[in-house]
């Protein structure tokens, strides 16, 4: 079976490490022009030539969104654009607007394009449609269950949402935002109406609601049944976010990654983390055939329950405590849907700390003017936040060859890709002490800060010879230092 693609969101040049070292295959991002989401960050056209070369460097895909539509007084800067992303060697661009594909296409034959799911496909005759068009890749609708992808045949790579914000209408086809407010969500500039309050009235009078949110939906999880995704015929799994946080887009590709790698079931601690991350409660959506994707009660983040509400004044908020709390963690109340960080925490006693243990009476400031008693949640965990702003750097492996015979020492680094050749004539006829394997393999696995991981090495050694650790140590860091310019 075909090796599966994770691909992450990107949404600034800061997030970027994060999907690379946690452990993506391939990223998405926009630039400043054409990119469905406007309100995001987004890559200026220097930043764009830097992720490109970072990206490929650790051999990661970038994908870049230009999946607005397109105005026709647009046309020309638009392709002057695509000329731009051509010429730097991305990997392929993501596009809505059917009919500049036939252009792109003909004018780079050898650039990959990807349909957007802002172009609504769900059908055979869609994506044969599109083949014709030369298109490589589909982003399918959101509304396909797996059964009805796994019955497509692989005429294109199909690429599947499997984490992250659901939209409450058929994929690319709401009007909502630029009907009311002039801003499309086909042109990057969503008003989210999905996410506001409404109430239903029926001849003339209001009726009773489970919450006020009526089109705003759960977040999608598809975590608990990864390995249905495994066996699919999905080439790339696409998780949603280019406007959370850096330390999501990390979490989620590491917690993605591991569930590919090594296919185990979801920890309860990571889909606790991933809880107070950022969820609207979590389905597994219409891919799994679960029609229960609807969140009356909120629109945006949940958060974890936190504890209770015990007494509200004007001056402060005591609450009874079903998880520990820190200064500095983010904070809700429900149903009233206010929130605040903790900036000062109180204990029972009235004194300034900056944590109180689960099952404990905290009082906090009642900045936010709560009036009523209140569930609470935490939204941002301040200890989770600092935890994940470190990564472990991604590693290049390398296989290394070594071949020693006097007066000659020579390796041989190969990335995968690239390969360096160095020889010195360092070698000595011995005197007092011979050199050995064992000597020779320590001194030339010492990759240090460099880019690069040891991978494996083969040495021959076949007489009795001195080498100087010292010119051991030089000729390593000048084959690691060239390998690193080949791959730049």
């Amino acid at each position: 079976m075909k090796k599966k693609e994770l691909l992450v969101p990107v949404g600034s040049m800061e997030h970027l490490p994060y999907a690379i070292h946690n452990g993506c295959d391939a990223v998405y991002l926009g630039g400043k022009r054409f990119g469905a989401r406007a309100y995001a960050s987004n890559f200026s056209d220097e930043e764009m030539i830097q992720a490109i070369k970072m990206c490929h460097f650790y051999g990661v895909k970038i994908y870049v969104t230009v999946n607005t539509m397109v105005f026709e007084r647009e046309r020309e800067q638009f392709l002057e654009y695509i000329s731009f992303l051509y010429q730097n060697h991305v990997d392929a661009i993501i596009v809505s607007d059917l009919g500049l594909i036939k252009d792109i296409h003909s004018t780079y034959p050898n650039l990959e394009i990807h349909v957007s799911t802002q172009a609504h496909t769900s059908t055979l005759s869609q994506i044969q449609f599109l083949k014709t068009l030369g298109v490589t890749r589909v982003v399918l609708d959101r509304e396909l269950s797996l059964e009805e992808i796994n019955k497509l045949p692989n005429i294109l790579e199909y690429e599947v949402f499997i984490h992250g914000a659901l939209c409450v209408s058929f994929s690319g086809e709401c009007l909502m935002s630029a009907l009311n407010e002039g801003r499309s969500g086909n042109r990057g500039t969503c008003a989210q109406y999905c996410r506001m309050k409404y109430r239903v009235k029926q001849n003339g009078k209001f009726l009773d609601t489970d919450g006020n949110y009526l089109l705003s939906t759960k977040e999608l999880n598809t975590s608990s049944n990864f390995s249905a995704l495994m066996n699919s015929n999905i080439t790339s799994f696409k998780i949603e976010g280019r406007m959370k946080s850096k330390e999501y887009v990390g979490f989620i590709t590491k917690f993605y990654r591991r569930l590919m790698d090594l296919e185990q079931k979801v920890l309860p601690s990571d889909l606790y983390n991933l809880q107070k991350l950022f969820h609207r409660d979590f389905t597994n959506g219409y891919l799994f055939q679960n029609k229960n994707i609807m969140n009356f009660k909120t629109s945006n983040h949940i958060g974890v329950k936190l504890g209770t509400v015990l007494e509200v004044t004007r001056k402060k908020i005591k609450i009874r405590l079903c998880e520990d709390i820190h200064q500095e963690d983010g904070i809700k109340f429900l149903p009233s849907d206010k929130g605040m960080i903790v900036n000062y925490l109180y204990n029972e006693k009235g004194l300034l700390v900056n944590f109180i243990k689960k099952n404990e009476i905290a009082y906090v400031d009642n900045k936010i003017g709560l009036q009523k008693k209140e569930e609470v949640y935490k939204t941002i965990d301040k200890l989770l936040m600092n935890e994940l702003k470190h990564y472990e750097e991604k590693k290049i492996p390398v296989v290394m060859e070594v071949f020693v015979s006097y007066p000659t020492f020579m390796i041989k680094l190969f990335d995968g890709k690239n390969e360096v050749i160095l020889e010195e004539d360092i070698c000595e006829h011995a005197k007092n002490r011979v050199t050995t394997k064992e000597e020779i393999e320590k001194q030339m696995s010492r990759f240090g800060s460099s880019f690069f991981s040891l991978q494996s090495i083969l040495i021959s050694l076949n007489d009795s010879l001195f080498i100087p650790v010292s010119k051991m140590n030089e000729i390593r860091r000048r084959g690691l230092a060239l390998l690193e310019e080949r791959r730049k």
